[in-house]
């Protein structure tokens, strides 16, 4: 091998093995791999999905150099797609906004503390983020500057110096909540007639305000216990929104396993029986309420201010890849 078959750094450092048919390789852009004879065939000339997806192969070797692990790159990798999907396409961001993110958390990884300024070698740290050459990583960068994520020091250096902003550290935290991608919003409160209206009316209406799915489980059917199901849906939702109107212990289980999971719970409750709250939950900030009109505005503000809006991060998907350059 005279150069790298996965970026084309020309000479890499190639240890040839004793069968003669297996190289390990040493490359400065794609870390340490191990390739076939066969596969090598494949390389030249390039065609079909390895054309246009060699790039990954590149960025998988490096993540997996960096994790201590060597890619083994065969004949059947090369040339079964769906053998390729399985290890190689599963593993790498597809949309626009995953790659930007993906980039945010790799800074994260490499920041010692909030304010650490952190070296990209544009030339050499490309397969990092899954990008195809420098000039997709530049993009990419300069698009994390452009929305407030990421702060660089100006300079048209080969090696660039970036650190993240508070509300790239924000992203990133948010990435790391669960269901962080979820539209479902569960909601724990008394199943009794005289609150009908304040779900039906106060918070099933906020699918509109907010974009997420309001469920209540007695909206669903099944046939199984009940308790298994709330258990499932509260793991599948983005947030909890607990209205401890009445003071039900299942109310206050549910949230209190929802908090367990790390999601966030807005509590809620009527205001003339704020006073009763448990003193477990009297810390949390409470959004009060008297009519039904109430409850929505106060719910939706909370949710747009502390969760956002379900679907933003698709929309910047879409926005996105039509901005992406060809």
């Amino acid at each position: 091998m005279d150069k790298c078959a996965l970026c084309g750094w020309d000479d890499p450092p190639c240890t040839e093995f004793s069968n003669r048919d297996v190289y390990h390789v040493q490359c400065p852009r794609c870390g340490e791999y191990v390739i076939t004879d066969e596969a090598l065939l494949d390389f030249d000339p390039l065609t079909g999905f390895l054309k246009e997806n060699r790039h990954l192969l590149s960025a998988v070797a490096r993540r997996s150099w960096i994790h201590k692990n060597r890619l083994r790159i065969d004949s059947k990798l090369t040339e079964d797609g769906s053998e390729f999907k399985a290890k190689i396409l599963s593993q790498c961001p597809q949309r626009t906004q995953e790659k930007a993110d993906y980039i945010l958390s790799h800074i994260v990884e490499r920041s010692s503390h909030p304010g650490d300024w952190v070296i990209i070698d544009m030339a050499n740290d490309y397969p990092l983020f899954f990008c195809r050459n420098r000039e997709e990583l530049s993009y990419f960068l300069q698009f994390l500057k452009n929305t407030g994520h990421i702060r660089d020091t100006g300079e048209m250096t080969p090696r660039k110096r970036v650190l993240l902003e508070p509300e790239g550290w924000r992203r990133v935290e948010d990435m790391q909540r669960p269901n962080f991608e979820s539209k479902q919003a569960f909601v724990a409160m008394w199943f009794d007639g005289q609150l009908d209206s304040a779900f039906r009316d106060g918070i099933l209406a906020l699918e509109n305000d907010t974009g997420f799915r309001m469920l209540r489980i007695d909206m669903k059917q099944f046939n199984e216990k009940i308790c298994d199901h709330i258990i499932a849906e509260i793991r599948r939702s983005r947030f909890v929104i607990a209205d401890v109107t009445g003071h039900r212990q299942g109310v206050y289980f549910e949230a209190g396993y929802a908090m367990g999971l790390g999601l966030p719970v807005i509590w809620t409750c009527h205001e003339n029986q704020v006073k009763e709250c448990h003193f477990d939950t009297r810390q949390y900030n409470h959004v009060t309420w008297k009519t039904v009109e109430e409850l929505r505005e106060k719910l939706k503000d909370r949710i747009l201010a502390t969760i956002g809006r379900a679907g933003e991060a698709a929309r910047s998907n879409r926005l996105g890849e039509e901005a992406r350059p060809a």
